[in-house]
């Protein structure tokens, strides 16, 4: 992998990922989302974003885990790519401790309906970090019962409640300050495109990295963000602050301009 950006550092020399993207970010941490699309801007190829995935963009993805206090990602993307608690290899645990971090990231899943399988691995078998389950204050009451009880077993199960927005999702924002009071102060979104846009839309969003994948899979494919329209005055610039490349791949870091 090859620097191009920052500039003082660009060149050939092997590149310390952690390094760089602790940089600007460890400190004071904030929401950072990572998403994979293609040349052509689709976000998955034959529904999952693993088929736009390079060797880069896995080793890419591996260092944002490293880096962050909590995963969060929507309950759609968690089920269609098959989420698990998080378990990384001692090295990487290693790299963790060396930058303060707790040994293993919690998984934070956000759902407004709570329909959720909770027999799967994620929420069933959290026992080295905790998997907490965000929700509104319109989710039903009988799934709400449901987590607590569950959280009451030995599986490192919680319930975070925020605000629900008028449309009934919820309150992105909201959320994200739940997560900073339970000591999550490094946050990296995983999507999906939905969730992202609801982040952008609630000014909530401060980084975005994003890999380019060297691909190109057609019309038909979705984008890294989906759901209404946006007003023109919730469109916000983004300045490139990092940018790697290997094999044909981009690997861009942007920082959201509010």
């Amino acid at each position: 992998m090859r620097v191009l950006l920052p500039a003082g550092q660009a060149g050939d020399d092997p590149v310390d990922l952690h390094a760089h993207y602790a940089d600007g970010w460890l400190a004071d941490g904030g929401v950072r989302v990572n998403f994979v699309s293609s040349a052509d801007g689709a976000a998955s190829s034959g529904g999952l974003s693993r088929g736009l995935q390079t060797p880069g963009d896995n080793a890419v993805f591996a260092v944002l885990r490293d880096l962050a206090d909590v995963i969060l990602v929507g309950a759609a993307t968690a089920a269609a790519e098959r989420y698990r608690p998080a378990n990384p290899s001692p090295r990487r645990r290693e790299a963790r401790a060396r930058y303060g971090l707790a040994e293993v990231p919690a998984i934070a899943v956000m759902s407004a309906s709570l329909q959720l399988d909770l027999s799967a691995e994620l929420f069933s078998a959290a026992t080295r970090a905790p998997t907490l389950v965000v929700t509104g204050s319109a989710a039903p009451i009988a799934a709400r019962n449901d987590i607590i009880d569950l959280a009451g077993t030995e599986t490192r199960l919680q319930l975070v409640q925020a605000p629900s927005g008028p449309d009934g999702g919820v309150d992105f924002a909201a959320s994200i300050a739940a997560l900073r009071e339970l000591g999550y102060r490094r946050i990296l979104c995983e999507g999906g495109p939905r969730l992202f846009a609801a982040g952008v839309a609630g000014g909530a969003v401060d980084e975005l990295c994003l890999t380019v994948s060297p691909m190109l899979t057609g019309p038909d494919g979705p984008r890294i963000v989906a759901g209404q329209p946006w007003p023109e005055e919730l469109r916000p610039r983004l300045r490139l602050t990092g940018l790697l490349t290997e094999d044909s791949a981009l690997f861009c870091r942007y920082l959201i301009q509010r």
